[in-house]
């Protein structure tokens, strides 16, 4: 198996069968995984080619991922149903809802945002990817009573998370220090709750964001990577 960042929340998962690709937002394609997004060819080899949209925010959604089943056969797109972008073979997905082809298995879970979030169990890795999933409590811009709603509302997802998900080796989750004091308690919270085996930090500013993030998860249990560049190996 291997890891590569792509771009702010875009990831990709390479298994020995199959590409898993995670809110893939930019445009036409490039030059592949290593430069930071998917190439033609590296869609026509998969043999499978599996698409995760979580929400229609641009900075997770293109509707150029529909133009790659005109490369290959086998793209299956698991989209949240709060895309609205009308597409007859994507499947629909929503809070609690699953998708299993013997495969893959998935589960969408929810968002501290709109759309939703992806357990995925395939080839005997279990993956989260967050999409906008997160502590946004926002508390420097003085809403006390957001940040209040905004816990409540978090703590749930968690809470609904755990009670079904019991193991994760990989997860991405959000650490966007825009939030400005606490902006990476969602995350810490996430490695207290969830316990994964490896982080990986998306939504971020700054590539020294995830460099601060995963000094701080040294001692810890939890394996928390840094992101050097777009299109960064991690595995």
């Amino acid at each position: 198996m291997q890891i590569y960042f792509l771009h702010h929340s875009a990831v990709c998962v390479v298994m020995d069968e199959a590409l898993l690709v995670f809110d893939y937002f930019m445009g036409n394609l490039g030059d592949g995984m290593a430069s930071g997004s998917i190439s033609d060819e590296e869609i026509q080899s998969a043999k499978r080619v599996y698409v995760f949209v979580s929400h229609s925010h641009g900075d997770h959604f293109s509707r150029i991922v529909f133009d790659w089943e005109k490369l290959s056969r086998n793209v299956t797109y698991l989209v949240d149903d709060t895309v609205s972008y009308p597409h007859e073979s994507a499947v629909k997905m929503s809070r609690g809802e699953t998708f299993d082809d013997g495969y893959l298995h998935a589960m969408e879970f929810g968002s501290t945002d709109i759309g939703g979030s992806f357990y995925v169990e395939c080839e005997g890795k279990r993956l989260f990817h967050a999409g906008d999933l997160n502590y946004w409590h926002w508390r420097d811009e003085g809403d006390a009573n957001y940040s209040r709603q905004m816990q409540l509302h978090f703590d749930r997802e968690m809470k609904y998370l755990r009670a079904n998900v019991q193991d994760i080796d990989f997860a991405f989750f959000p650490v966007d220090k825009r939030q400005g004091s606490g902006y990476d308690e969602g995350a810490d919270m996430f490695i207290d709750m969830m316990k994964p085996v490896s982080f990986i930090p998306i939504h971020f500013v700054n590539f020294a964001d995830t460099l601060e993030f995963a000094a701080k998860h040294l001692s810890g249990d939890t394996k928390v990577f840094a992101v050097n560049k777009n299109g960064d190996k991690l595995l």
